[in-house]
């Protein structure tokens, strides 16, 4: 089941001032072009279910339940965090990612459809999060900086919450 929340519908070109999203569930934030869409994430199929979201530079680039793209500009950008529960168990990490991230820090996702995405798991009070960047191929630059600026951005809550709290 796709619960999608769009929170806005500009293009990141004219952006002028910021705008914060907070994870209603587990507290994390952001902060990001008010010009920029947001949109919630959380799906369940089978016994993996996620919740998250996605900020893109387009109202035309809006992520599937597999965070993937349907249709994405190729001057498009977009910014996703997103935590998956059930499937098979992870470990949790003992050790902190340290924030601000780091750029150096993303790989590519081998086999994802375009467009590009990058990705770094980030570990948070023994939490696994996956932050993901997709970029078109013809983004500007100013762009791309937007959504690395996003990126440094994370903030997360002392103690994140666990599903069902």
């Amino acid at each position: 089941m796709l619960a999608v929340i769009v929170l806005g519908l500009a293009s990141l070109r004219n952006h002028t001032k910021p705008a914060t999203y907070e994870e209603p569930r587990d507290g994390w934030r952001v902060a990001y072009p008010a010009s920029m869409n947001v949109q919630a994430i959380g799906y369940a199929k089978g016994m993996l279910w996620a919740r998250g979201a996605v900020i893109a530079s387009s109202p035309e680039a809006r992520a599937t339940q597999e965070l993937s793209f349907r249709r994405f500009p190729a001057d498009a950008v977009a910014f996703g965090l997103v935590r998956y529960f059930g499937g098979p168990a992870q470990e949790p990490s003992a050790r902190e990612t340290p924030l601000p991230l780091e750029q150096s820090r993303f790989r590519p996702i081998r086999g994802a459809p375009p467009p590009k995405v990058l990705e770094q798991p980030m570990s948070a009070d023994g939490v696994t999060w996956h932050v993901l960047v997709w970029f078109g191929p013809k983004a500007s630059d100013e762009d791309k900086d937007a959504v690395w600026r996003i990126v440094r951005s994370i903030r997360v809550p002392a103690r994140l919450r666990t599903p069902g709290d």
